[in-house]
Formats: structure tokens, C-alpha cells, sequence
């Protein structure tokens, strides 16, 4: 088997193998590689957190006057991976970093022969992305470990078709003998209209050389009792669900014959219903596969967040200025959130006042998008429409914007109030988390104008 992936010092530089030049054409297999995390590990490596093996090489050309550039080549795997368990990654000399491309699978090419017996041929076309000149790298990446096989690289450059095949080299995934499952599984959530459903994606495979029979699959999903579930809906149908234990979801079942090379993908939906109570919850599980001589396990976890807020509103006099405080507060355990706020305000006839600015928030005339101008009389009677966008409400805090008018002047007779409410607060990534809502709301201060100006609801 591919060694695990440990770390790897390219310094002293070292190859496995380092096969050339024939007509200014070498193939090397780098005793370092970089996994596209941007770990630098050994070649070639299995990582068991993500199931997975890389394998890496590099092929090069000089300058030469009869060098003729790559056109395709091929490194040999085991004939029983299948294409979609496999992703290729390109990273062409002084031209970034690794980037996907596509391939065939070939056991039999015209270009290139036939392949080893039990491998078959990764098949890249360059298609004139580079010429000579240059050093390219190719890497594979493999869901599964693989014993490590030596087998010759061929390239084609023009009409001649080159093997390299150097002492010990090079190292390419080999067939497990017997029957091998793998398992890997992705996790996570959808929000539409704040209805959350999480979504489990489960792929197993048989990456060794025998079928598989009787393969046993069961998923142990931990669900806080403080989520209420809705229907759960599995594929395949043959598997069911258990949720007799509070807190828990187990999903299993018999995946029948798995044949050599083969995949059986399994998906589910969880919806959740209701929620109890704000704060960050954690479901995490774990997905067993078992046959005969093999076994394998894949674990994620899911956070899940659920805010819920409150608002509240006073206000208070200094000397002709009105001033409003706005507080949004975080309840219970709720992570951080980011709103938007939206605040009304109600100016009666009589009255002129003007603002010296809007305290970062956008402010515009009810109904228009015709912005508040600062530094300005307004005469009543008129209504504001105030915005205060992307704003943080963190875990166990507050967010606190104070508003000011100037009073002007007044010609009313008797009292009069300007009034001031929070009308909504709008979580600005819905599909992130779960909005429980905002008590308080609508939340009003309200001043009263006579000879003076008197604040009800006052701040404290």
C-alpha cells in the first residue's frame, strides 16, 4: 500500500526515479508532491482522513532542435479503478498552480498499445497547451489505497511513441488481490424560506479486484433531541431508518453484490421540522461499510446554527436634538449574526428639523428611493425610511445605533409626537443559518413636542 501522507522536505531535492532523455523527453517521479490543501507530503501517499491516495509525475522537454513537444502519454493504473473515482490535475511550469483536466481510461489505445496485464492507461491529450521547453506535473488522486505496482510510462511526442522504463520505476497504483471497500461520504445543509434540511451523500466502493457479496452498510447519525425531524427519505429504498432512540438516526441495510471496480451511492435528506431553542448545534456520524475480509468507516459533521434576537428602542433630549437608541440583541446562545434594520420614522405637520447626518445608516423619504439629505430644514409632514445594513450581532452582545434630528422649529399648537419604530430585522445570509425571529418587535420611542420636547420611553 501508498505510504500515509507524512510530511515531505523538498530540500535536498530528491526523485524516486528520474527516466530520460530520449530525444529531449524525461519522465520523473519527484520523491515530494503537493495535495491541494498545499501540504507537501511523500509520493506516492494515502490520507485516511479524506480516503485517498496521490500519485505524482513530471515530464519534461528541452529545447532541442529535433525535440518534438508531448501530445499525449499515459501512466498505467489498476484496470479496475473507474474514471469518476479519479481526478487529474495539471500544473504546466511558471503557469500556477494544479488544475483539473480531463482523460480516458484506456486498456487497449491506438497511440499507445496495449496497456500492462491488469492495468489500464490514464490517458492525457495535451492538445497544444505547451510545447517544449517545459516541465509539467501530473497528479492523481484516487478514492482508496492501492499497492504499489513498478510499471513503465509511455508518452507520444510527433509520430514516435517513447516507454520509460527505468530500474524500479515507476510507482503506480496496483489492483488490491481481494475484494476492498471504501467509503466516503459528504455532509451538509440546505436553507430555503428558513426550512433546513440536511443532506448526507455517501459513496461506496469496491476498489479491489473480487466482488464483494452481502456488503453491510449503517449510518449512526446524532441529532440533539432540541431539533425536531421531519420525513427522512433515503436512496436506495431498501435501507431503513431507525429513529426509536432520542437523539438518534441509524440508517442500514444490505447493499447486496459489490463487483470488482464497483459503486453503490447512497443518499439522504433530513429535514428539520422545529426548533426549540437558539445556539450552535453539532450532528455528527459515522457510516460503517462491512463484506467479508474488509471493512471501512466515514465520519463528518455538520454545524448547524440558529439565531434568535431582540429589539428594543428609547429615547432622549439634549436640548433641541431628539436622540434615538436602537438595540439589537443576541438571546440565549445564538452565534454571531449579520442583519439588516429597518426603521420608520413619522414627522406631523407643523414641524421643521434636519440631521447633521444619518450614523452610517441610508436614509430615504417613505416610498421613494430619494435620499434624506443631511445639513437641510425639512418641513412636515413627512415620513423617513432609515436602513443600517450589514450589521453584527454578536454571540451574548448587542448592536447599539443612536439617531439624531435637530429640532428646527414648531408652530404647532399644543402636543404633537415624531415617532420612531424598528419595523424589521432581516438576517442578510438566510441560507446560513436559522432565524428563530426577533422578540420585541415592532419596537417604538416616541417624543412628544409642545413648547419643548418631551421624551417617552425614556433611555435609562
Amino acid at each position: 500500500m501508498a505510504d500515509p501522507t507524512q510530511p515531505c522536505e523538498c530540500s535536498p531535492y530528491l526523485n524516486i526515479c528520474c527516466c530520460g532523455p530520449q530525444n529531449g523527453i524525461s519522465v520523473v517521479q519527484p520523491a515530494c508532491q503537493n495535495l491541494q490543501d498545499g501540504r507537501v507530503v511523500n509520493n506516492p501517499a494515502f490520507d485516511p482522513n479524506l480516503n485517498k491516495s496521490f500519485w505524482t509525475y513530471k515530464f519534461l522537454t528541452d529545447c532541442g532542435s529535433s525535440t518534438r513537444a508531448i501530445s499525449n502519454l499515459g501512466i498505467p493504473i489498476c484496470e479496475s479503478i473507474i474514471a469518476e473515482n479519479i481526478v487529474l490535475s495539471e500544473k504546466i511550469d511558471g503557469c500556477g498552480s494544479y488544475v483539473p483536466i480531463p482523460f480516458t481510461l484506456t486498456k487497449d489505445d491506438p497511440n499507445l498499445g496495449p496497456a500492462p496485464q491488469g492495468f489500464q492507461y490514464v490517458k492525457v491529450e495535451t492538445n497544444n497547451r505547451y510545447g517544449k521547453g517545459v516541465s509539467v506535473e501530473y497528479r492523481l488522486e484516487i478514492v482508496g489505497d492501492y499497492p504499489v505496482a513498478v510499471q513503465p510510462i509511455k508518452v507520444k511526442a510527433a509520430t514516435v511513441i517513447y516507454t520509460f522504463n527505468c530500474d524500479n520505476c515507476f510507482k503506480v497504483p496496483d489492483c488490491n488481490p481481494q475484494g476492498k471497500l471504501a467509503v466516503n461520504k459528504k455532509c451538509g445543509y440546505t436553507i430555503v424560506n428558513n426550512q433546513v434540511v440536511l443532506n448526507y451523500h455517501i459513496e461506496v466502493d469496491n476498489i479491489g479486484n473480487v466482488e464483494l457479496l452481502n456488503v453491510q452498510f449503517q449510518d449512526n447519525i446524532f441529532i440533539t433531541t432540541q431539533l425536531s425531524l421531519g420525513s427522512i427519505v433515503v436512496i436506495p429504498v431498501t435501507l431503513t431508518v431507525n429513529t426509536s432512540v432520542p437523539g438518534e438516526v441509524i440508517i442500514s441495510g444490505n447493499l447486496g453484490t459489490i463487483s470488482a471496480g464497483g459503486k453503490v451511492t447512497i443518499t439522504y435528506t433530513i429535514p428539520i421540522a422545529s426548533v426549540s431553542m437558539p445556539g450552535v448545534y453539532m450532528i455528527n456520524n459515522t457510516a460503517t461499510v462491512s463484506a467479508s475480509g474488509t471493512k471501512d468507516t466515514a465520519s463528518c459533521n455538520t454545524a448547524l446554527n440558529v439565531v434568535q434576537l431582540r429589539a428594543d428602542k428609547c429615547c432622549s433630549i439634549e436640548n433641541e436634538t431628539g436622540v434615538y437608541t436602537l438595540t439589537i440583541s443576541s438571546l440565549g446562545d445564538s452565534p454571531n449574526i449579520v442583519v439588516d434594520i429597518y426603521d420608520h420614522m413619522e414627522i406631523p405637520a407643523g414641524i421643521t428639523i434636519k440631521f447633521l447626518n444619518l450614523s452610517g445608516c441610508e436614509g430615504y423619504f417613505s416610498g421613494t428611493t430619494n435620499p434624506i439629505p443631511t445639513n437641510t430644514d425639512i418641513h412636515s409632514p413627512v415620513d423617513f425610511d432609515f436602513i443600517c445594513r450589514n450589521a453584527l450581532i454578536p454571540t451574548g452582545g448587542s448592536y447599539v445605533k443612536v439617531g439624531r434630528y435637530i429640532l428646527v422649529s414648531s408652530s404647532v399648537i399644543g402636543t404633537t409626537t415624531i415617532q420612531n419604530s424598528i419595523v424589521s430585522v432581516v438576517p442578510v445570509n438566510p441560507e446560513a443559518q436559522i432565524f428563530l425571529g426577533i422578540q420585541n418587535i415592532p419596537v417604538s420611542a416616541n417624543i412628544d413636542i409642545e413648547l419643548v420636547q418631551i421624551c417617552r420611553n425614556s433611555c435609562q
